[in-house]
């Protein structure tokens, strides 16, 4: 089964010979349930010329509308099921449309989500099955003090994979290099601790192998004691369409904006008027928060995860909404700034005084 990432266009394409169009029928539902009986949507063309017979079909933006990432998945086993919300599954039915006949060519399933891919990797690129970035070294702050793993805001996230029966999730400490060993028992969309909770103090390496004991990904997660300032948690959609937590480990400020409209006030009396009254008034008062933060020194391959933050369409920022104030940075290399440190500037994505109606 091939995996579709929505966030770009995916090509579905019909030139069968003597052809004179082509249509497609669009499955699409979340969760393990039944595929739907009748068609989600059924899309149509006519061929452009005798000698140009190739008809095209991009799927993505009907994909898109059942996909959504409501909040971040906590969990507190190792392996728990991912949302149904945050992927679905599609099939595509396609037939070819001749004089006087309409002839089925075949059907594909997939998953999809709500990831990306970069122009240089071409169309339809599939990501593979594990959303987050491959043998990358990633941290998290780890508080002695905190209740884990249930106070999410120390703990180090997760990883969400299109698991497949029999391979297996290995994690390894890296301080006394421990093992433990998950074969995963169905084919599932899941999340997994990035961290097993026992070894949050010096984190560990995952692998994830498949049924041959071939390494497919691999993962270090490297635990940060900040001292000082109180971290900021910032999670969200990476590239693969899936929630990636990150901590910005150094100073943070919240600035505040105000927003209000201004009248000219009539004075009551005019002739013997109230000095405390004044001339003019204000309503429709609310505000908006900004947060600024920064990374502490980090890497050179950290510049990724800056890249796929400002690309996302989802954030959040200590579990409230934003939205990225930041329009752009520079991608950082080591050989020209030897101390890498990034500033980032979130806008809380909801008025101070609740206003919704």
């Amino acid at each position: 089964m091939s995996n579709i990432f929505v966030k770009s266009p995916y090509i579905i394409s019909i030139n069968e010979a003597g052809q004179t169009g082509s249509y497609i029928q669009l499955f699409i539902w979340n969760g393990t349930g039944a595929q739907p009986a009748l068609p989600t949507y059924t899309l149509s063309k006519l061929i452009p010329s005798s000698t140009d017979t190739l008809t095209t079909y991009d799927i993505s933006e009907y994909i898109r509308e059942y996909i959504s990432h409501k909040s971040y998945s906590n969990i507190y086993n190792y392996n728990a099921t991912t949302p149904t919300s945050e992927w679905c599954n599609v099939v595509v039915k396609r037939f070819k449309v001749a004089v006087n006949a309409k002839n089925f060519i075949d059907t594909t399933t997939y998953k999809a989500f709500d990831g990306y891919g970069y122009y240089e990797q071409g169309y339809n690129p599939n990501l593979g099955n594990y959303l987050l970035d491959n043998n990358r070294t990633f941290y998290y702050h780890y508080d002695s003090t905190a209740n884990l793993p249930t106070d999410f805001l120390k703990r180090a996230g997760i990883i969400t994979l299109d698991a497949i029966l029999l391979y297996k999730i290995k994690r390894t400490n890296l301080s006394t290099l421990a093992t433990n060993t998950f074969t995963i028992g169905t084919n599932a969309v899941m999340d997994t601790f990035r961290v097993d909770p026992n070894w949050l103090a010096v984190g560990n390496k995952v692998e994830i192998f498949n049924a041959s004991d071939v390494l497919q990904w691999t993962g270090t997660f490297k635990p940060i004691t900040e001292c000082k300032y109180e971290p900021v948690v910032v999670d969200f959609i990476n590239r693969f369409g899936a929630w990636q937590r990150e901590f910005f480990f150094k100073a943070s400020n919240t600035n505040i904006s105000i927003e209000t409209t201004e009248y000219n006030l009539l004075q009551t009396d005019l002739v013997n008027y109230s000095k405390l009254e004044g001339q003019r008034r204000t309503f429709n008062t609310n505000g908006k928060e900004t947060i600024k933060c920064n990374t502490d020194w980090v890497s050179e391959d950290f510049a990724e995860t800056i890249k796929q933050l400002m690309l996302s369409d989802r954030i959040l920022v200590n579990d409230r909404p934003a939205k990225m104030n930041t329009k752009s940075t520079e991608l950082f290399k080591s050989i020209n700034t030897k101390m890498i440190n990034y500033e980032m500037t979130f806008d809380i994505a909801n008025d101070i005084i609740n206003s919704v109606v």
